[in-house]
Formats: structure tokens, C-alpha cells, sequence
């Protein structure tokens, strides 16, 4: 069930008579008046809403998705003061908008160009998020909406398109810049005649991937994550209108939520993923009830690749980057991280055979502990570390890294140590798993301790 809480009044809200409002218009010859659509494109738009992002709400968004819900990994409830995790923004700042003053479609109309562009799809969008200064989960925040650009397409061909790119500011209240600005990227189409649809091809996918991550959207699936949006659009509702008004054998996936699975399949990972920006884009529709697998591939240059393809293997979604510094595993130990290492290592120069050798050699050997330390920085960078605590924290599983450091750094707070020893580490491990589990988990870090600095020698 969505909650409302207190958060549905801490919206802002403006006289709906001062919205622009857009409606679909009958089928058939449609005229487009080209001086209201250009005094349109200049008018300057702007919104701003706020919202709390209560953990009770975003508690309703983790149970929807199956890389959040405790089927595949232990359950954890979202808590005041944590980051809010990459993407989960979609679960707040949704304009309240009365059913009377929805379009036909069931969508909204904010920033909606005037008639006959009255039906919409997510195409693309884009996320830079201040590593510095993150969402925290529970803090009052305004987001601010603008038009950053429209764009013509289509007009000549007789298929009219209009590309609007909205960007929006998320800023904590009391803070003076965004921790988040996230580009939203909408087509507005006339109202039109069934067509037929035919997939489009995707070239330059990877061959293989590094991880990946299968689930199927259900009904149910559809119909929370709608709910928690305020998402109205019968395009992922109704069966008759998605088959009889837009010509798609089902109904769909909603784009949004295509993104973000995008962005969980790295979280689900590698937990401890720090991901700083992240585009993706829209390819073609993705039916309910079918099966998608959404695949990773690390890149050279430390950015991931992903894609998503249905049951079919037709793509559906691709983000080109996703820069992150992934923890849990260190790359080395992947094949497709090797890959990339031994790709980046032909594009050195060479300077002397042997001289190259001891140089690859040395930056292996270092490789290793540098990155565990490099990604402790990342997720707690106030607070030092030991090799011997970094070693065995890095033994644990991924679904219980982050909860075994979080614990571990507010432990060195309590004693006023400005570094994390393998004391607070064991302790966490003890508060965290249960008796016999957590002395077993112990000793298995001891030993990957005592192997991984013979090894080192």
C-alpha cells in the first residue's frame, strides 16, 4: 500500500489553473499551430516541489523490487540518516494532480507542450550525484524543475516528435548545492492510429558480461511501483488500452523503473558501489511478464557498461556509463576485469621488456590492498583504516560488507579512535551475525588475513 504520511503536505502546491495542461485530442488529421508550439518552446518553465524522504515510503519502493525485497539477499530496512541509495529519488516529488486534470492517457502535465503532442514516453535520462554531499534518508529536501531544452523532431517526414529535457536539482534543505542533478528525457507524440512496432537493432553490445541479474516485472510489480510514482499512465495499467491505443501486445514496463533496476544490478554486486554519474537510454518496450536480464561489464577505464534484454534477448535498455568504484570483490579477481587490465596495459608505451615486466609486476602486487583501502575511503572517508581490518572486512560476503563497516566506524566513534582496528571489526561481526556464525565468520577472516600476507611477502 503507498503511505501518504506527512510528506503529501509538505508538498508545495500551485492553483491548478495556472498549470499548463495538455489533452488528448481525436484521432486522425491532426494540424499543429507552429507560432503556439514555438511561443511554448520559449517560455521559461520552472517548478519546484518539496518532500521528507521518509524511510516508510522508500520502505514501500525496497519491497517492490526484487533486488531489495529479501529474496535474494537478507532484507534491510531503510533508516533515518543512511544514504539515500542511487536512483530511489523516483519514490518522492510527484506532482499531486487531480484525476479531473489528467490528460486522456493518464499522465500528467506538467511542462506538457500544447495539442495535438499528447501522449508521452521516457526516452533517456541522465544522474550526477555529489559524492560529498549525498541524499540522506529522512531530511526535508526541494526539488526544482526546469525545462532545459526541447527539441524538433520528425516534422518534415510527417512524424512529428518533441524531445523535452527536464532537469531537476535535488538539494537538502539547508544545504547550498545539489547533492543529486538528474536530466529527465520525455517524447511527446500525437495522437495517432495504431501502428505496427517493430524492435529496434542496438549494435555495439558487449559479447559477454561481468555479472548480471534476471527478474521478471509482474502484474503486481507494475502496480506499486505505479502507486508509489502517483503514476496514472494506463500505458502500465490498463491491457486494452496499451493494446487497442498504443499497439503493444501488453501492457509495459515503466521506463523509470527499467533505470533503476539498471542501476541496482551494480548495487546487488558489488554493494559498496560508489556510482558518481549514470546515463541510460530507453531502446524498445519491455512487456510485463516476461523475463529480463540486466548484464554489467566492467570498462578499462573504471566505468561499467550495462544492457538489458528481454526473455527474446531483444535490448531494451543501455546506460554507456555508469563510473563507479565497485567494492566487496576486487576487480583482479573477475575475468572481465583481467580483460580490461591487460587491454589498458597494451596502450602504455613500452620502455625495455624487462623494465615493463617489473613494472606490471610491482602494480599487481600493489593493486590489491591499495583497492580495498581506496573503497573503505569511499564509503567511510573520515575514518582510517588498518591492512589487517581492510583484509578481513574484504573476506565477508557482498550483503553484509556495508553493515559490518558501518558498524565498525561507529564502534572507532564511541572510542574516540580516529582508525578502525580488527577489534571493531570482530565486534561488529559479533552484534551482526549470531553466535556460532559469527565465530566461524572470525576465524575465516583470520585465515584470509594470515594467507593474504604470506602471500604479500
Amino acid at each position: 500500500m503507498f503511505k501518504f504520511g506527512s510528506s503529501a503536505r509538505a508538498l508545495s502546491r500551485v492553483p491548478f489553473s495556472h498549470r499548463r495542461r495538455c489533452f488528448a485530442v481525436d484521432s486522425g488529421p491532426q494540424t499543429i499551430n507552429q507560432k503556439e508550439l514555438d511561443a511554448w518552446i520559449a517560455e521559461p518553465k520552472q517548478f519546484t516541489l518539496s518532500d521528507t524522504l521518509h524511510a516508510e515510503r522508500l520502505s514501500d519502493l525496497f519491497i517492490t523490487i526484487p533486488s531489495r525485497d529479501g529474496t535474494r539477499s537478507a532484507y534491510h530496512e531503510p533508516r533515518k540518516g543512511q544514504k539515500l541509495p542511487p536512483g530511489f529519488e523516483i519514490a518522492f516529488f510527484h506532482f499531486r494532480t487531480p484525476e479531473s486534470q489528467l490528460r486522456t492517457d493518464g499522465t500528467d502535465g506538467e511542462f506538457c507542450p500544447p495539442n495535438p503532442f499528447s501522449r508521452r514516453m521516457w526516452a533517456s535520462g541522465k544522474m550526477s550525484w555529489d559524492t560529498n554531499n549525498p541524499l540522506l534518508i529522512g531530511e526535508k529536501t526541494t526539488a526544482t524543475w526546469t525545462v532545459d531544452s526541447v527539441q524538433k523532431k520528425g516534422f518534415d517526414a510527417g512524424k512529428p516528435m518533441l524531445f523535452v529535457n527536464k532537469k531537476i536539482d535535488f538539494t537538502m534543505v539547508g544545504k547550498s548545492t545539489p547533492s543529486l542533478v538528474e536530466e529527465r528525457m520525455h517524447v511527446y507524440l500525437p495522437d495517432a492510429q495504431v501502428q505496427s512496432r517493430v524492435s529496434r537493432e542496438v549494435k555495439n553490445l558487449p559479447s559477454s558480461s561481468d555479472f548480471s541479474f534476471t527478474y521478471v516485472p509482474s502484474l503486481t510489480t507494475l502496480f506499486r511501483f505505479s502507486a508509489i510514482m502517483w503514476n496514472a499512465h494506463h500505458i502500465h495499467l490498463d491491457k486494452d488500452y496499451a493494446i487497442q491505443h498504443e499497439g503493444y501486445p501488453e501492457r509495459l514496463v515503466h521506463g523509470p523503473l527499467t533505470s533503476l533496476m539498471l542501476l541496482e544490478a551494480v548495487m546487488h554486486h558489488a554493494p559498496a558501489s560508489v556510482i558518481r554519474t549514470f546515463e541510460y537510454r530507453a531502446r524498445n518496450p519491455l512487456i510485463v511478464g516476461r523475463a529480463n536480464t540486466i548484464h554489467g561489464k566492467y570498462n578499462s577505464d573504471k566505468s561499467i557498461q550495462l544492457w538489458c534484454v528481454d526473455e527474446d534477448g531483444v535490448p531494451v535498455s543501455t546506460a554507456s556509463k555508469a563510473p563507479a568504484s565497485t567494492a566487496g570483490k576486487a576487480p583482479a579477481k573477475t575475468e572481465g576485469s583481467k580483460a580490461a587490465k591487460k587491454t589498458a596495459s597494451k596502450s602504455k608505451p613500452t620502455a625495455g621488456v624487462d623494465g615493463e615486466k617489473k613494472k606490471r609486476k610491482k602494480a599487481r602486487k600493489e593493486t590489491y590492498s591499495s583497492y580495498i583501502y581506496k573503497v573503505l575511503r569511499q564509503v567511510h572517508p573520515d575514518t582510517g583504516i588498518s591492512n589487517k581490518a581492510m583484509a578481513i572486512l574484504n573476506s565477508f560476503v557482498n550483503d553484509i560488507f556495508e553493515r559490518i563497516a558501518t558498524e565498525a566506524s561507529k564502534l572507532a566513534t564511541y572510542s574516540k579512535k580516529s582508525t578502525i582496528s580488527s577489534r571493531e571489526i570482530q565486534t561488529s561481526v559479533r552484534l551482526i551475525l549470531p553466535g556460532e556464525l559469527a565465530k566461524h565468520a572470525i576465524s575465516e577472516g583470520t585465515k584470509s588475513v594470515t594467507k593474504f600476507s604470506a602471500g604479500a611477502k
